[in-house]
């Protein structure tokens, strides 16, 4: 994990209750949230998105198990 420090900042009471919706929409901690958004503004490479990366994750479970099923299939014809 990356060393961490805490930035105290002072925003418009809209603008933080902006952030915390957003956030909250997005299951983010507000940390995560403005983070992200300023990795982007700077160019840093994005964090990859969990919910992604878990539809990702199902997608190559399934074509494993589909791969599988057709290798025991290919078995049983021998």
């Amino acid at each position: 994990m990356t060393p961490r420090k805490q930035l105290s900042i002072v925003l418009p009471l809209e603008l933080i209750e902006a952030i915390k919706q957003r956030a909250a929409e997005q299951h983010l901690s507000i940390t995560a949230y403005v983070t992200d958004l300023v990795r982007r503004d700077l160019g840093y490479p994005a964090r990859p998105d969990p919910l992604a990366l878990a539809e990702q994750l199902q997608r190559l479970q399934e074509r494993v198990e589909r791969l599988e099923r057709g290798s025991r299939a290919s078995v049983d014809l021998l």
